[in-house]
This record gives structure tokens, sequence and C-alpha cells, in this order.
């Protein structure tokens, strides 16, 4: 298939669990208008472009307050946040202590893969808790994939992580990533 797309999940991760309830009507007609109907099944795939926008419409929408970039990132952390509604989602987030934070890491970078077919990761390690993480593409903000990367990490156990983007084109970013075990 040549073209970009998001799987059914990622969507239904982002508005059905993470976004649920804060989803307004108002919201959704702004998806609506570009072509993401809420109020019929999710198709299963959905265009990349679509995606993007929807994300920036969603974080623009539930973060009037903060920059885009922030907003952003809180819709990455709500995705980690909303995986815990589901119950394997909530059985693999309890194991994440478990594995620590780099196996974490290692394994995100991995799941990146299965929400599109589009997304190239990289990454690379530089040390216990000292990575950089390099993604083909970030769907127009590299603040929601911090966010994702950031409650992840912190789930499974590391403390005060950073995450900094870097290199951000447009599409691909990089990313540092530390913390303390």
């Amino acid at each position: 298939m040549s073209e970009e797309i998001v799987y059914r999940h990622a969507i239904e991760g982002l508005f059905l669990r993470s976004a649920g309830k804060r989803v307004t009507p108002e919201l959704k007609q702004q998806l609506r208008a570009i072509g993401l109907d809420l109020d019929e099944k999710i198709p299963h795939h959905t265009p990349r472009r679509v995606f993007a926008e929807a994300l920036r419409l969603t974080a623009a929408h539930l973060y009037p307050d903060v920059d885009a970039q922030e907003g952003y990132r809180r819709l990455g952390q709500g995705i980690i946040t909303g995986m815990e509604y589901t119950l394997l989602g909530k059985a693999l987030v309890s194991l994440w202590p478990i594995f620590g934070p780099d196996r974490v890491l290692s394994r995100m970078q991995e799941s990146f893969a299965t929400v599109n077919n589009y997304m190239k990761t990289q990454l690379i390690t530089h040390g216990r808790a000292n990575h950089t993480i390099k993604v083909s593409e970030c769907n127009g903000n590299p603040g929601y994939l911090l966010g994702i990367i950031e409650a992840g990490l912190t789930r499974a156990g590391a403390r005060n992580v950073h995450v900094e983007p870097f290199d951000f084109d447009g599409h691909a970013c990089a990313y540092r990533v530390r913390w303390e075990s």
C-alpha cells in the first residue's frame, strides 16, 4: 500500500480512550470537516494527512491555553493513560516497572511502527538511561511523541525524565532521552 495511513486502533486510542468525553460536538464537527467522523465506525485506516490535522485540531481544542507543542505533549501523555483503560493495556503497563525504562523505551520504539505504515524509527543507546530516538514522521509537531515517551518512561519507573526534541524539520525529529534510574 503506497498511501500513508494510520491504523484504526491509534484513532480509537486517541479519541475514544484518551480524549474520550472531552471530545465536544464542536470538535467532532471540526474533525468531520477534515474527513474523520467519530460518530461513524472508525475505518480500518485513516490517511496520515487527516490524522496529522486531527492531532492539530484536538490539541488546540483541548488545550487552548498552552502553546502547540505543550498541547501535543499532553495528547501524547493521554495516550499512555488511555491504554490503562483497556484490559490488555492495563496488564501491559503494569509490567513496565518490571521491564524497566531502558527496555520499555526499546519496546516503545518498536510499537510506533504498529500504529501506522510510514513511521520509521531508530534507537541509539549512548549508555544506561541515555538514548537518542530518531523518528521519520511526527505528524506536524514533535510534542505528541515527546508526551508518549515521557509518560511511558515515568510509568516504567524512570525519575526526572527529560525528553528533548531536536532536528525537527516539519516531519522527522530526533529526541534526546535521559532519566535517573
